[in-house]
């Protein structure tokens, strides 16, 4: 009897196909749907036997419901290594032959083939299902150390140094406060919940958390629940399963709101008054941006770069086309550093703007999310100040010069009036002959002629200035 088994658990795929091949089946044992639906469409089976999850939740019944199209006469059976699948959804009943729970009876699965290929159909079951509390509370310490290993997955969240107690201290009152409201709906927190969302927000502010932060941990706990009840959704009543999951997101959206507005009042109202001061500045730019755009941003920063707010909220102002090419490494730089350390060192870049115009600036940044990189920026203009440093730059030009061209006047004047003062003590010598005396004259003027060039030059360079 030819038995095709699909299961990506190779230890047990081979074990168990041990055990078939013993019991006289010919085995063909394959680990994935691929491969299975490839088999189905081109060999004959009379028996498939498939893993409720191969890969993901429920791909066993892909599986089934291909051979049931492509080989009606096979028999068809899930094995599922949750023992409570015996509480599967009776829509599925009707294209799976039986299902079984690992480890696998053998005795079992050759009974129920033989009764199958006698004429004889299994007796349905009962089937008894669970609500999404159940398997809240038989899970719990399972979902807090799946959030626990997934946060510290997170490049954002295990950036911030803590102890495993200290980031997940709040995740046992929130799964308690989860089932209690699917157990019995209610329209708030209860007392205890609230409290502990209270003192989550203040921890968090305490421990350096920001409120993106806050809301990305709220969202991979939702992650996991969803995940959790993905993989046991076989077992719960379809019946209530929507309402629940809403009832859940409801939940984490509260719990979080009263952490963040716990979160904003630890902030001191000087520093709060001081960042509003500092938006509404006209001189220093804010800006909120991502690797591509400019998301936000003030008044003053949208006057530096001669865009409009209109232009802002479509999502329109992209800062690397503004930027010119020999500033790029500098960029990419500074968005290193804000992967790593949460900051830049302030540097100096110009942007292009839409009249072509070159405006430098001076940014510095801190990272506000990891997981598309955010950031908030400070923004100078440094037009002025260019144009004082040039200032500077050309003041001390001018001193440099002043220091060359007094020292090039005492240098050349001094040898001169020596050289002057020489020839006029020759002049006077009362012993010179008259060839002598005439040489010494014609020297005279030669150097009275380059004093008198060496005075011009000075004078022209001095005027210069």
């Amino acid at each position: 009897m030819k038995l095709l088994f699909v299961d990506d658990d190779d230890a047990l795929r081979t074990a168990l196909g041990a055990v078939l091949t013993h019991r006289g089946f010919a085995v063909t044992a394959v680990s994935s749907v691929p491969e299975a639906l490839e088999l189905i469409s081109t060999r004959k089976f009379d028996v498939l036997l498939a893993d409720l999850n191969i890969g993901e939740p429920g791909d066993g019944f892909t599986v089934v419901s291909a051979m049931r199209r492509v080989q009606p006469d096979a028999c068809t059976f899930i094995l599922t290594g949750y023992p409570d699948l015996e509480t599967a959804i009776q829509g599925i009943r009707s294209q799976v032959d039986d299902y079984f729970s690992k480890p696998l009876h053998v005795e079992r699965l050759v009974g129920a083939i033989s009764d199958l290929r006698s004429g004889r159909r299994p007796t349905q079951k009962a089937l008894p299902t669970r609500k999404v509390a159940q398997i809240l509370r038989e899970l719990s310490s399972l979902i807090c150390d799946r959030w626990l290993h997934q946060a510290m997955q997170d490049p954002e969240l295990a950036a911030i140094p803590l102890t495993e107690a200290g980031r997940s201290d709040h995740i046992p009152e929130m799964m308690e406060e989860l089932i209690r409201r699917l157990e019995g709906p209610q329209e708030e927190l209860s007392d205890v919940a609230t409290d502990a969302a209270r003192k989550h927000g203040k921890l968090r502010y305490q421990q350096g958390y920001t409120i993106p932060q806050i809301l990305r941990e709220a969202r991979v706990l939702q992650h996991v629940l969803t995940s959790t009840i993905h993989e046991n959704l076989f077992g719960l009543d379809l019946r209530t399963l929507v309402g629940e999951i809403l009832e859940i997101g409801e939940t984490l959206q509260a719990d979080a709101e009263i952490s963040i507005r716990v979160y904003q009042s630890q902030i001191p109202r000087s520093l709060q008054t001081s960042f509003s001061l500092l938006y509404q500045s006209p001189y220093l730019g804010v800006a909120i941006a991502d690797e591509h755009r400019i998301i936000d941003g003030n008044d003053a920063f949208l006057r530096m770069i001669g865009q409009t707010r209109a232009k802002l909220a479509e999502g329109k102002i992209d800062w690397r086309a503004m930027t010119p090419e020999r500033f790029r490494a500098l960029d990419a730089s500074a968005m290193e550093q804000l992967r790593e350390f949460g900051t830049c060192v302030p540097y100096e870049k110009e942007y292009v703007l839409s009249d072509g115009s070159s405006v430098p600036f001076l940014i510095g940044a801190v990272r506000l999310g990891a997981e598309p990189l955010q950031w908030s920026a400070y923004v100078v203009e440094l037009t002025e100040q260019r144009k004082l440093h040039d200032a500077e730059e050309k003041v001390r030009a001018w001193e440099a010069r002043y220091l060359l061209i007094n020292h090039l006047a005492h240098e050349l004047n001094n040898p001169l009036a020596a050289m002057t003062f020489t020839l006029h003590l020759l002049s006077t010598h009362p012993h010179l002959s008259d060839d002598t005396q005439t040489l010494v004259n014609d020297a005279s003027v030669m150097l009275e002629r380059i004093a008198t060039t060496v005075r011009r030059v000075l004078a022209e360079v001095q005027q210069v200035q």
